[in-house]
């Protein structure tokens, strides 16, 4: 089966600021960019300058952006990865046994 330009997937991102990978805009980032860009459909930078904070999935680092750096990345967004606990993170059954004891 051949792949038409319609079978293209895309997603709107910001580029992380420490690794420069894609990070991809949530459900609700996306909705609020949509509806700002049809309530006025003449230029009006107001809804460019608002800011947001995003974290990175590949180095987890959180960084302010513009509403100005979303572009629209080809291909389908990264998997988040699953962060596992470590002994000595919070939640450890050691850490409520010495509190008890």
């Amino acid at each position: 089966m051949m792949m038409t330009q319609t079978d293209k997937q895309s997603y709107l991102g910001v580029r992380c600021l420490s690794c420069r990978q894609p990070i991809p805009l949530p459900s609700i980032l996306v909705d609020g960019v949509s509806a700002a860009e049809q309530e006025d459909s003449s230029f009006s930078y107001a809804p460019y300058n608002r800011v947001f904070s995003l974290r990175c999935r590949l180095c987890e680092r959180e960084k302010p952006y513009r509403a100005s750096e979303i572009m629209e990345f080809d291909g389908a967004p990264m998997a988040r990865r699953s962060r596992l606990r470590s002994s000595g993170e919070r939640g450890s059954g050691r850490l409520a046994r010495s509190a008890n004891a």
